[in-house]
């Protein structure tokens, strides 16, 4: 009757070993998932906003400005405003696509 006690307790001392294997490989898993998660936030955390993406536009028209000359100035400076407008939003389109799951 002793030796089939002290057998059993030997078998549960391999189940709690392999147990305690087990969870510690398990605990290994999940700190190398929670690492890649955090590599792959990192990855897609958009890059600081361009400089050239916050220039402001002004026309540049004076007091004294014939209409015709203020008519050419502002025309230029909204030119000048849209092209800004489309780079930037080209930009931000083509930096989100490639931070963005597939």
């Amino acid at each position: 009757m002793i030796s089939s006690s002290l057998t059993g307790c030997a078998t549960n001392r391999a189940l709690l070993g392999q147990a305690y294997g087990d969870k510690a490989k398990a605990n290994v898993a999940k700190e190398a998932v929670t690492a890649a998660e955090k590599i792959v936030q990192e990855a897609r955390r958009m890059p600081a906003y361009p400089a050239e993406c916050r220039k402001q536009w002004r026309s540049g028209v004076g007091l004294g400005d014939r209409f015709d000359t203020a008519a050419k100035k502002t025309d230029n400076a909204l030119g000048g405003a849209n092209k800004q407008i489309a780079n930037c939003t080209a930009w931000y389109d083509r930096t989100r696509k490639a931070r963005e799951p597939k």
